[in-house]
Parts: C-alpha cells; sequence; structure tokens
C-alpha cells in the first residue's frame, strides 16, 4: 500500500506537471497582447517585452493604474525589450487580476490587462476608468512577487538589494502570487521518483 508521503508527491508533481505557461507581451506600441487571458491555480503568467521600457503590476481592480496594497501582487520593475528579459508569476488563485505598465502614460493610453475577468471585473471598464489618470502609479524600483530571468531560461535572477551592483533585482513576495523555483521543481520530481 502505497505511503501517504508517496500520494503527496505524486499529487505535488502531477499538479505541476500540469501547469501551463500563458504568453503576454508587452508590444512596442504600448498595449499588451494578449490583454484579457484565463490561467487556472499553478500556471505561469510569462511577460515578455518590446521595444522601449514597460514593466508590469499587478493592480488594483478599484483604482486603475494603481498597485495592489503594499506588500502583495508582483512588479517587474522596468524592463527594456532589449534586455531579453522575461518576468514570470505562478498564479495561485482564479481570482481576476488586474495589471498594468507603470511606465509613463502607458497605463492612461491603454497599456492595461487582465486575467481571469468576471462579470464584474471587466477590461473595458478597467480600461475604460485608467484612460482617465494622467499617469500610473509605480511601486518602487525593486522587482518582486516574480522572477526576472532571461527569455528561455527558468532560472532565477538571484540577485537582492545587496546586489543591484549586477543590475538585477529579486525582491520576491508571495501575498497574492507564489513563485516557484526551478529548484523546487526539481525536488519535488526527486522525491517522487525516490518515493516509487
Amino acid at each position: 500500500m502505497p505511503s501517504f508521503k508517496s500520494i503527496f508527491a505524486a499529487v505535488a508533481f502531477l499538479a505541476l506537471a500540469n501547469a501551463k505557461t500563458v504568453k503576454i507581451t508587452a508590444k512596442n506600441d504600448n498595449r499588451f497582447d494578449p490583454d484579457s487571458t484565463t490561467a487556472e491555480k499553478g500556471d505561469i503568467l510569462e511577460f515578455h517585452f518590446e521595444g522601449s521600457q514597460h514593466s508590469v503590476v499587478a493592480g488594483d481592480y478599484d483604482f486603475p493604474c494603481s498597485p495592489l496594497q503594499l506588500g502583495s501582487g508582483f512588479f517587474s520593475g522596468s524592463v527594456a525589450g532589449s534586455s531579453g528579459k522575461v518576468f514570470r508569476v505562478q498564479v495561485n488563485n482564479s481570482e481576476p487580476i488586474a495589471f498594468y505598465s507603470a511606465q509613463g502614460n502607458d497605463c492612461a493610453s491603454g497599456m492595461v490587462g487582465i486575467v481571469n475577468p468576471s462579470a464584474n471585473q471587466t477590461l473595458e471598464n478597467y480600461k475604460g476608468r485608467a484612460s482617465k489618470l494622467a499617469r500610473a502609479v509605480s511601486p518602487g524600483n525593486a522587482t518582486f512577487g516574480g522572477e526576472l530571468a532571461s527569455d528561455g531560461s527558468s532560472d532565477d535572477s538571484k540577485s537582492g538589494q545587496d546586489d543591484k551592483k549586477n543590475g538585477k533585482d529579486d525582491k520576491k513576495n508571495s501575498a497574492g502570487m507564489i513563485h516557484v523555483s526551478t529548484v523546487a521543481l526539481a525536488g519535488v520530481f526527486g522525491a517522487a521518483l525516490y518515493m516509487f
């Protein structure tokens, strides 16, 4: 009879194996493509950047172009399209997630999006209210709530405030979103193999 540990390891591995990656691109023409999408718990939102500087911030739906309460959500920091970087965020529930670019007037110009829109939280409503604002609110300069990595890589940008000399930020915050590193995935896979 299988032990509880082996069943748990198998379930955890299957959940991770079923996760999908949802690609969202910050385009040259100051819009996200797609600007409305769906994702399930465990899926990865992977933001790609084109052209000039853009960012992606988890927004407060009730206050367009404003970040979620301090200490929650995610922020990519300012990312140039030429950097070859992507920003990955793991979804931890199926609730709507509004997001926007905090660069200049990108948000007010329509550079907003929503994951898992609902009847009460639509892209059209969020975008319409955002268009009445002059500028977006940036939650700061440091990346948090996700992983800024090289495109095609699943490695973390393992650096924080103490390692800004390398040009990388890595402030993780699991409130609202969770981050699973490659090491954690390998650990779950290894544990599952060991148990069987």
